[in-house]
């Protein structure tokens, strides 16, 4: 695909059935670049992703997939380019405020010594808001894990873990969701079973979702547009279908 192509694809606004416009997208990354000692990770990349959109992110090890993922809420910085969340550059917003609207899952749940609810309730009572035990309880209970307060997470099998740690940021009310390889951990029943919660709660929600996956059959199973990055670089971007038609 051309250069010109690509960016098109990225950055086109969508459309109703009726010809009307769609609202601002939920991210819309500008040239977004980082380099490290001189090397660049990722390499002018210009992409919208629509509310309630869900987007994958293939390609081969070390093309800068997480690392692309991680500029999307700063927790690296750019080096060149920018986002706007909603229409607003996120350079303006505070990284806490940041960071709870949009959350991100990790590849390993990395859960902080103590029970479930401790953890699920983390964000909220950071910001000194007040998560009762019945919400804790209720989220608990829609990824499957009910009665589950009080257990040590240091007791919890892999895809256990994992959903305490959808659950904690789920708990922060995100508007869009950052997705590192969440279920490559996991044998396939529990990577199925967190990949459709995982759709399920998205749709409820009418989140925009952003994942990293190096399974092909996992993006065409849940994603709407894939993008492809090799050596740092938007390659190709599309409808999954078109986009790993030979893959």
């Amino acid at each position: 695909m051309s250069e010109a192509l690509i960016k098109e694809a990225a950055t086109e606004p969508l459309h109703r059935a009726d010809g009307a416009a769609i609202r601002a997208p939920a991210l819309d990354v500008e040239h977004l670049s980082r380099a490290v000692n001189g090397k660049l990770l990722t390499d002018d990349i210009s992409v919208q992703v629509q509310v309630g959109e869900v987007l994958a992110i293939v390609g081969p090890s070390g093309s800068g997939k997480s690392s692309f993922l991680r500029l999307l809420n700063r927790l690296d910085e750019p080096t060149g380019g920018t986002v706007r969340l909603d229409g607003r550059d996120y350079r303006e917003l505070a990284p806490q405020e940041l960071r709870r609207r949009v959350g991100m899952v990790m590849q390993t749940a990395y859960l902080f010594p103590g029970t479930v609810a401790e953890n699920v309730a983390f964000g909220p009572r950071q910001r000194g808001e007040a998560f009762p035990a019945e919400q804790i309880a209720a989220l608990l209970q829609r990824v499957g894990l009910s009665g589950y307060q009080d257990r040590d997470v240091s007791h919890l099998s892999g895809g256990e873990a994992q959903r305490v740690s959808f659950a904690r940021t789920l708990a922060n009310g995100p508007e869009t969701l950052l997705l590192d390889e969440p279920t490559s951990a996991l044998d396939e029943d529990a990577a199925r079973d967190i990949e459709n919660l995982v759709l399920a709660v998205i749709r409820e929600r009418r989140m925009t979702c952003v994942i990293v996956t190096h399974n092909t059959a996992q993006a065409r199973r849940i994603a709407d547009r894939t993008m492809i990055l090799e050596a740092g670089k938007l390659t190709a971007i599309g409808p999954t279908d078109e986009v790993l038609r030979n893959d």
